[in-house]
């Protein structure tokens, strides 16, 4: 449980650095995503173990697969704020981890008691009632948006499932293959960039890394069907608290309701 603790407050710290650096100018989020891959894959290297490691060839595809989706989750979620609105945008990414709860219990048998199922339940309503439906003008990119930010969650579970257990080795590729993929798009569209969004993207680059190495270390210790949602969940609830203390927001009623809501789901879900 303390590595999706940890994974959780990398995700928040992640958020935060956002508005501060947005707070300075608007960033070109493409540059910043190529210093936070850059930073990230080259942490990974780092990290790989001192004798070597072996490639197999499913960790190394699914490896190039997983940074493509990482990749393709933010351009769809960034498409979805322009067509779709932040909070509707934002709510259903969340509401997303559905897709991997699913698979751990329809696939991989993975058991929730009712109190946990009740949890998971009122976590979807609060991420419903965070999302403004009066928001939604393009359903095909809150489609899209749902799909490929389950899929995203998903590959994580399905590795642990399936690959070879080189876990250090599969999170290099991943973040290897998303700075690839990033540099070729800013390239191919001749995409300039700034100095300041690719030191943001360097600050970015290892908490957003050890999201990931947390998240995979917790996968160890509790099911796939409970961590996504206790995450996913955890990481509004110290959201909202952050714009509270720090950025000044003030909450109102249906900011409470959303709050109570979570804090209920997160303890369902712990029970």
């Amino acid at each position: 449980m303390l590595q999706l603790a940890l994974s959780v407050l990398c995700s928040v710290l992640i958020a935060n650095l956002l508005m501060l650096f947005n707070r300075k100018g608007r960033l070109d989020m493409l540059p910043v995503f190529l210093g936070n891959y850059f930073v990230a894959s080259l942490f990974s290297f780092a990290s790989l173990p001192k004798g070597g490691a072996e490639f197999q060839s499913f960790d190394l595809f699914f490896g190039i697969l997983a940074g493509a989706l990482f990749l393709g989750n933010f351009w769809v979620y960034q498409r979805s704020i322009v067509y779709n609105g932040l909070s509707l945008s934002v709510g259903v990414m969340r509401m997303a981890m559905i897709v991997p709860v699913l698979l751990g219990v329809l696939l991989f048998r993975e058991r929730l008691s009712v109190f946990n199922q009740i949890g998971i339940f009122t976590g979807l309503i609060a991420f419903g009632l965070k999302a403004n439906p009066r928001e939604l003008h393009n359903l095909l990119w809150i489609i899209g948006l749902f799909a490929i930010s389950g899929l995203t969650d998903a590959s994580l579970k399905l590795y642990k499932e399936f690959g070879g257990g080189q876990e250090a080795l599969f999170i290099y590729v991943v973040f290897s293959a998303a700075f690839g993929f990033t540099l070729l798009i800013i390239l191919l569209g001749r995409i300039k960039v700034p100095i300041s969004a690719l030191l943001a993207g360097f600050a970015l680059g290892i908490p957003n890394r050890l999201s990931t190495v947390f998240f995979l270390k917790g996968l160890d210790f509790v099911p796939a069907a409970l961590a996504y949602p206790l995450v996913a969940v955890a990481i509004v609830l110290l959201g909202i608290i952050s714009d509270l203390l720090f950025w000044k927001k003030r909450a109102g009623t249906k900011d409470l309701l959303l709050w109570a809501l979570l804090l209920s789901s997160l303890l369902l879900l712990n029970l």
